[in-house]
């Protein structure tokens, strides 16, 4: 079954064409990665997926329904998609606790319990959640920038280099912590 489907979407910056006619299906429960040259768009389909940018041509659907297309753009925050960046983009004025739980409702019951079980699902000591991202290794603000991008149980996380500034053997052990808890929580990715 295909949980994501991109056809035909095309997207220019002024006079550059940074996608032209990308078709792409993304399986429920795949792992997928798109490989090419730097500014081949990688970044920009990632984009447009999440629904920070809306595209100039073309449609997304997400298990069916469309999430963008000439006449309609769902909202990032709408759409069941978790973004990984490659930076982490950690709030620096929030502690561990406060930036995996940005996109839980204030008032959401259990949502301390929500907070160390993420902890828990990729491996961080619930004794950092009241430190900030500086305190933190880049292996470790990965770790938060993915229980962040989980906190809402998306169906589809999109990753966009998250692992490229770590060093070899930190890449792999962080490479394998997300597959296990994707495959824990039957998300499809696209990276």
């Amino acid at each position: 079954m295909t949980l994501l489907r991109v056809e035909g979407v095309g997207k220019r910056y002024g006079a550059v064409a940074a996608l032209d006619g990308i078709d792409l299906d993304v399986a429920a429960g795949s792992r997928t990665a798109i490989v090419g040259p730097s500014g081949s768009g990688k970044t920009t389909l990632l984009r447009l997926i999440a629904g920070f940018e809306a595209p100039d041509a073309g449609r997304i659907l997400l298990d069916g329904a469309v999430m963008a297309d000439r006449q309609t753009t769902v909202p990032a925050h709408q759409r069941g998609i978790g973004f990984v960046p490659q930076d982490g983009a950690l709030f620096p004025h929030l502690s561990i606790a406060e930036n995996i739980g940005f996109g839980l409702e204030r008032r959401m019951p259990g949502r301390q319990e929500r907070i160390l079980a993420l902890m828990d699902s990729v491996e961080l000591a619930h004794g950092m959640r009241d430190r900030r991202p500086h305190e933190l290794s880049g292996g470790q603000q990965q770790r938060v920038a993915l229980a962040r991008a989980l906190a809402r149980q998306p169906k589809l996380m999109l990753f966009d280099e998250p692992f490229s500034a770590l060093d070899p053997d930190l890449r792999e052990n962080i490479r394998n912590v997300v597959a296990c808890v994707l495959s824990a929580a039957g998300i499809s990715a696209l990276l």
